[in-house]
């Protein structure tokens, strides 16, 4: 199919001797604009207005000279849900978008005008010349149309949309899909993770080894987060080694679930080049609607200054956004627990975990234990497990009669001799499997 680049004045030209060296092509104003149902529910695969897009597509592809068989291939989607279908269609052959009282109208306009052209002629044309010829002589709304195929539609609308080194959406195209997942979980209500992802070191690998080295590491990047995402996720190149992550209906446990795992698969990529292995790393920033920011570009700058956080506490870290100051951050985690007292042997089946962190826990009880007291505690968990660790009391504050809040700072877990920052790391693995089971 041929494509013209240059513009074309439809109204300064004979209509005839236009029609008849016509090649088919699209008329277009490129402008690239994507279909979305914002109101439909969400799920694992595409939405029904998408669906019905490539539907339409498919069926003014099957004959584009023909009117009579692209009307035939379009029935179905017209009898099922002729407004949308109308609007698709318009939008599909001329770029120009209609409401629900005016697009079947002009549906309807453009199927006789193509009846009577093609009487006129005396051959078949397809929709898309009707259209353009109804749009700029009949009912004209286009000054100066572009010509362009199928083809390069396709290409353009890729183009538009996803980074050509990564594969990853670019982030115009993630703007647009963040804005409708935040006020799709306002109305309905859903929480919604976002990963912000920064390459360590990045620079040093370009200046060592040369930009093809550090584009290798964002396409073995981009394609770790292609792998790795749900069908439903948003996976985009924020800007030249940043990386974000949009997680839909994902609270704040399952998102940092699915960070990690993440994060782990990054830090442990190599990439190989000139026959050295050069190993990459990333600092990594979450945040969750509405728990962190109720509103999309707070969420943006909470996940932002985690990262920042996670930067600048050494890096290769996934940090997750607190208002409190704390080296750790915390998640509430309501259990059981069983304390004994490593210094009295005082022994206490009633308590229970409030929230706990990778450096703690905070648990609630019906004792006093001094500052610095070091308590053994035994944490039920979910299917059967238990969580046994030893930790140092740092905080006690009284909440009622005969109730206190205690906060611990991790020793030991499951009686080993490891050390804290060891630990902590371990602990944080624990929860998160947990939490994911």
């Amino acid at each position: 199919m041929f494509s013209f680049h240059s513009s074309v004045n439809i109204d300064k030209m004979h209509r005839k001797t236009f029609l008849r060296n016509e090649l088919i092509p699209l008329i277009l104003i490129i402008k690239v604009l994507v279909v979305m149902d914002q109101d439909s529910s969400h799920n694992h695969s595409p939405s029904k207005l998408q669906i019905l897009q490539q539907n339409i597509i498919t069926s003014l592809s099957s004959d584009p000279g023909n009117s009579t068989i692209q009307r035939q291939q379009l029935r179905p989607y017209l009898d099922e849900n002729k407004v949308e279908a109308c609007k698709i269609i318009l939008h599909t052959l001329v770029q120009l978008n209609f409401s629900e009282n005016n697009a079947c109208e002009h549906w309807e306009a453009i199927v006789n005008h193509a009846e009577k052209l093609q009487t006129s002629l005396e051959r078949q044309i397809g929709l898309t010349t009707a259209a353009c010829d109804y749009f700029s002589a009949v009912r004209p709304r286009m000054n100066n149309p572009k010509l362009i195929e199928f083809a390069r539609l396709e290409e353009t609308i890729k183009s538009a949309h996803h980074d050509f080194l990564t594969g990853l959406l670019t982030r115009g195209a993630f703007q647009d899909f963040f804005e409708q997942e935040i006020s799709r979980a306002q109305r309905h209500k859903h929480d919604t993770t976002l990963i912000f992802l920064d390459l360590d070191q990045f620079k040093a690998i370009n200046d060592k080894y040369g930009h093809l080295a550090g584009d290798n590491a964002l396409k073995l990047v981009g394609k770790t987060l292609l792998g790795s995402k749900r069908k439903e996720d948003f996976a985009c190149r924020f800007g030249g080694d940043e990386f974000v992550l949009l997680l839909p209906e994902t609270n704040k446990y399952m998102g940092l679930l699915a960070g990690k795992k993440l994060h782990d698969k990054i830090n442990n990529l190599v990439v190989r080049h000139k026959e050295e292995d050069i190993p990459i790393n990333c600092s990594g920033g979450l945040a969750t609607f509405p728990l962190d920011s109720d509103y999309g570009q707070g969420l943006i700058e909470c996940a932002d200054r985690a990262l920042y956080q996670a930067k600048s506490s050494g890096k290769h870290k996934l940090i997750l956004f607190s208002e409190e100051k704390r080296t750790f951050s915390r998640i509430a985690f309501d259990r059981p627990i069983d304390i004994h007292s490593l210094v009295t042997n005082h022994h206490d089946e009633d308590s229970r975990s409030k929230n706990i962190s990778e450096g703690g826990v905070l648990i609630s009880c019906d004792k006093r234990y001094d500052i610095g007291t070091r308590l053994k505690l035994l944490i039920s968990l979910e299917g059967g497990s238990d969580l046994s660790l030893t930790g140092s009391v740092v905080r006690v504050e009284q909440i009622d009669t005969g109730s206190y809040d205690i906060g611990l700072s991790f020793l030991k877990l499951d009686s080993s001799s490891t050390s804290i920052s060891t630990s902590t790391e371990i602990i944080a693995d624990y929860i998160l499997q947990q939490l994911a089971g």
